[in-house]
């Protein structure tokens, strides 16, 4: 039988029960009051550009690390994507809820069993009779008042909530690879530069060795002098680690043994400098940009589905059950009109007394209810404070750059002459050391302030729900093409803020 058929049959059975109503609540699409504009006035055009910020490219947002420009990481970023191990089991959770919603949904439909067998009976102490039989039993669940259909609704939004989670999951995978690669790069170059200082600290302490011999300055400078070396030597090895173990993140993150990427992120490169504005949108793009707050929505609507599949246990079953069977002396009988019976009829169950087990079901439900609401309003506003956070952040960060740039250039300047100086004579070691130290210092906190820097535009993408598109929202229809209910309850793929409609109100239409 091929796919037809059965969506007939399913067409068929709904038109059967249409006629009854749907117990429980429909679920309403919550439909908050967001501001037109973000609360946090950013200076310059970097990160928001009036009209153009509105405006925002779904495609952008969606890759948002190509506006580094860094081949690397966006190869990277599609690795993890394919071999995570986070979003591999994000997968299998997905296949959990499609058989489970498969399982739901075949409570809708009737159900036939087929039997066969050979008897063999003692008629005396030394003669036997052997009878043959086979038959068939069929029973239907007529969903009257909506009890099943709930069932499947709370089962498709349990579905679609996983795939929002794992559009959630892709988000922090495409994050933490970014910053851990970043991270890494930034490494690299602290240790450019502090191997660069050390040279120079070295080249320092052979000048103070020579003024020594010359009777210019005391043994207390010599040692000054080695102690500034031996302190900046002793960074290394910390830098060292850490940039070992930011690569170990790295290779966790895309599925891979330690030591994988190490020749790949050999070279080193430097940090990439933005000076474009970032489309940022407004408030109200959260709600379709953001799977964790989608998931959120999808909890809510199953948790107000379980409510009328709970309150359909107040009222009656009703079932229509049929068999037929066939018993005959020999096998070529069997199917013959004489040795056949059959029944066929109408049943109803109704449990009128359970101690309250069905009323404290329902409050337990409604309880869930309440607890799935104030985990989408929790996840609404979770999303925007992280907008405003990042904004405010990356903003503050670039203004911080610009005087450490004008640090280090400044502190650049201060070094030549304090050497020039000293090497004359004319100032005292401390006052080179002073020098020193502050240069070496500024060029760290270059770096450091460039990488977190980057590391708050990270993070705005991804509080922006930068990641993901719309058909990582959808599953394989390979693996879908059976579920007759998947997009029954206006729970369709979501396009857009519009498509994402209220479960329940195509069952209502019907009734």
């Amino acid at each position: 039988m091929n796919k037809n058929f059965f969506e007939n049959l399913a067409l068929a059975v709904s038109a059967a029960v249409l006629c009854g109503c749907m117990v429980g609540p429909d679920f309403e699409k919550p439909q908050p009051k967001l501001g037109e504009t973000w609360n946090q006035e950013i200076s310059g055009k970097l990160l928001t550009d009036g009209e153009e910020s509105k405006k925002v490219s779904p495609e952008e947002i969606a890759r948002w690390w190509e506006i580094f420009e860094d081949e690397q990481l966006t190869s990277l970023i599609k690795r993890a994507f394919e071999n995570n191990l986070d979003l591999a089991a994000a997968t299998a959770t997905i296949a959990q809820t499609r058989a489970n919603l498969g399982i739901v949904q075949s409570g809708f439909f009737p159900t036939l069993d087929l039997s066969a067998g050979m008897t063999e009976r003692g008629i005396t102490m030394h003669d036997t009779a052997t009878s043959y039989g086979m038959g068939a039993t069929a029973g239907w669940e007529i969903d009257l008042f909506g009890g099943t259909r709930r069932s499947i609704e709370s089962a498709v939004a349990n579905y679609r909530a996983t795939l929002a989670d794992k559009c959630a999951t892709r988000i922090l995978v495409a994050a933490e690879v970014a910053n851990n690669y970043f991270s890494y790069r930034a490494l690299q170059q602290e240790i450019i530069i502090t191997k660069s200082n050390l040279e120079t600290q070295k080249k320092t302490y052979r000048i103070t060795l020579e003024r020594k011999a010359k009777g210019f300055v005391s043994q207390l400078d010599v040692v000054r002098a080695a102690a500034e070396v031996d302190s900046t030597s002793s960074q290394i090895p910390t830098l060292q680690k850490d940039l070992i173990q930011t690569r170990h993140a790295l290779e966790l993150l895309l599925g891979l043994q330690s030591g994988a990427l190490e020749k790949e992120l050999e070279e080193p490169k430097d940090l990439p400098e933005l000076e474009r504005f970032i489309p940022v949108g407004v408030p109200a793009n959260l709600l379709e940009r953001r799977p964790d707050i989608i998931s959120a929505e999808y909890n809510l609507h199953k948790a107000v589905a379980a409510v009328g599949n709970a309150e359909a246990d107040f009222y009656p079953k009703f079932f229509i059950n049929g068999s037929i069977s066939y018993e005959a002396p020999k096998i070529g009988n069997i199917v013959k009109s004489q040795y056949g019976t059959w029944s066929v009829g109408p049943s109803a169950t109704w449990n009128i007394f359970q101690a309250g087990k069905t009323v404290f079901n329902v409050e337990l439900q409604e309880g869930v209810v309440a607890q799935m609401g104030a985990n989408w309003k929790s996840a609404v506003l979770t999303a925007i404070k992280e907008v405003e956070d990042s904004l405010v952040a990356a903003a503050k960060e670039r203004e911080r750059i610009a005087y450490i740039n004008k640090l280090v250039e400044n502190n650049k300047k201060a070094f030549d002459l304090s050497s020039t100086l000293y090497s004359e004579g004319e100032i005292e070691f401390l006052d080179l050391l002073v020098s020193q130290r502050s240069m070496l210092q500024s060029e760290q906190s270059q770096i450091s302030s460039r990488q977190l820097f980057i590391s708050h535009i990270i993070s705005l993408y991804k509080s922006l729900g930068g990641g993901w598109t719309m058909d990582d929202l959808k599953d394989d229809p390979q693996k879908t093409d059976w579920l007759f209910f998947k997009d029954s309850f206006g729970m369709g793929d979501p396009e857009n803020a519009d498509e994402l409609k209220v479960a329940g109100k195509a069952s209502n239409k019907a009734n």
